[in-house]
């Protein structure tokens, strides 16, 4: 059994052919059919003209002009092509051509052929005899009031014309298939061309060449939509993996600062002679990076389950407005003790559909920001306002600001704007607060400019619309 290749190019090139032959083959069909009904068609009409001609001919001349117009008609054209026979209202013979070559001619004129005459009308019929190749198409016609005349004329030429046609048309069947099959295959590779060099740059890519691209512009637009589609893919997937690698080194930065610490602090204290100020220190010290690390990784977890979604569950209605205020007479603490001017604007009944304590953390990580890198003598301002529909929380401060390169990646997990990593934190307060704003169906954004401040703005829907 013949397996056939189970491709698209195969495919495409197969139905192209086929519909292109399809078509082909019932125009050429169409086309037969329509030439060989006029050649009929004009055959009757001719044959129908020589009965009227003759019936005018006998009027003018009566049947002696009748004779003389057979025979001068038999011997300008081919005896064996056609014949002529008049005869009278009983059947007989007057006058006839040469028919010996026509068996049973009378028989095959008998009545019925006569019954579908009518005075006007003559009667056609087509006749096949034993010893001719081709039929003989006949028309029977009254030319007088008692005679009538038979015209036979044989369909050779017609047939020879059908019969070349045949040949013009079979060879224009056979032509087409290598032409159909030719054409075919290259419209198709030229649109499968692009789907190969998708596929062959997702190899590429498979291999480890993650900087590879499909560079080649194709002709048609899904093609085309298809490799820009995957181009987006890529870049997004070298987007994702050096993101990866990024965090992974601050992971490992994060982890590795505080456990060689603890290890120090271990190997001083192994080291030194012990005594119970210094061990109440070490374990002090133990439990301040031991708490950095849980405070690392519980961070961690937590966006993990709001990322996921499965914290929905335990939803239910918060008044931001006294959350806010709680959270704000906290920090006033903090702004009094680093000389920070701190303005309050609240809006009453602010309510939202979620989760208190993610949306206090949200808050407290966006306000403790502000107050850290804001200097004494700064200022620091939250405005809690309320549209039909949203709420808008904006945190602005007048401290270092974020420079315009780092803004797009402020709220990726683990960037810090401070590279060295040396200043407290572990990159994940913004990042945990875009996660919980999202959460509840907002989102936040940043606008800042180096050394003039940073505004992150919130939004929420109210519970109304959350509902």
């Amino acid at each position: 059994m013949i397996k056939l290749p189970n491709t698209l190019s195969f495919r495409l090139t197969f139905w192209y052919a086929s519909t292109f032959l399809v078509c082909l083959v019932g125009a050429l069909l169409a086309l037969y059919v329509y030439l060989d009904t006029i050649f009929n068609n004009r055959m009757d009409e001719d044959l129908k003209e020589d009965i009227a001609e003759f019936r005018e001919l006998l009027d003018e001349g009566g049947l002696e002009k009748v004779i003389a117009e057979i025979i001068r008609e038999i011997n300008s054209s081919d005896e064996t092509e056609v014949f002529l026979r008049v005869l009278n209202s009983n059947g007989r013979v007057v006058f006839s051509t040469d028919v010996s070559e026509y068996e049973d001619l009378d028989v095959k004129t008998a009545s019925t052929f006569q019954n579908n005459m009518t005075p006007t009308t003559p009667a056609l019929k087509t006749v096949e005899f034993p010893h001719h190749d081709y039929p003989v198409r006949m028309v029977l016609g009254q030319i007088g009031p008692d005679m009538v005349l038979l015209i036979g004329e044989t369909l050779e030429k017609k047939e020879e014309i059908m019969e070349l046609l045949f040949k013009v048309f079979a060879g224009m069947v056979f032509l087409g298939i290598p032409l159909s099959c030719g054409v075919g295959l290259a419209i198709a590779r030229k649109a499968v061309s692009g789907i190969e060099e998708v596929s062959r740059a997702a190899k590429d890519i498979e291999r480890g060449n993650l900087d590879r691209q499909v560079t080649v512009r194709a002709g048609e637009e899904e093609i085309q939509t298809l490799m820009d589609t995957f181009n987006a893919m890529a870049a997004r997937i070298r987007g994702l993996i050096r993101d990866m690698r990024e965090m992974t080194d601050n992971i490992a930065h994060d982890l590795r600062s505080p456990l060689a610490r603890i290890r120090a602090m271990s190997e001083g204290a192994l080291a030194e002679t012990h005594s119970a100020m210094n061990d109440r220190g070490l374990a002090t010290e133990t439990m301040r990076e031991c708490d950095r690390l849980m405070h690392l990784i519980n961070t961690t977890l937590d966006m993990a389950e709001v990322d996921a979604g499965v914290i929905n569950g335990s939803k239910g209605p918060v008044d931001l407005s006294k959350l806010m205020t709680d959270l704000c007479e906290l920090f006033e603490a903090v702004a009094e003790e680093k000389h920070i001017t701190f303005i309050v604007s609240i809006d009453s009944n602010c309510q939202i559909y979620g989760i208190k304590h993610h949306l206090q953390r949200m808050v407290a990580n966006l306000l403790d920001n502000a107050m850290k890198y804001t200097q004494s003598g700064g200022q620091v301002s939250v405005e809690l306002s309320r549209s039909p529909h949203n709420c808008r929380l904006a945190i602005t401060d007048t401290g270092v600001g974020i420079p315009l390169s780092d803004q797009p990646r402020v709220f990726d997990r683990f960037f810090r704007c401070e590279h060295s990593r040396s200043q407290e934190g572990c990159g994940l307060g913004l990042s945990f607060a875009r996660s919980v704003a999202r959460a509840h169906g907002g989102d936040i954004t940043v606008t800042s400019e180096s050394s003039q401040g940073s505004s992150f703005t919130s939004t929420f829907p109210t519970i109304t619309s959350a509902a």
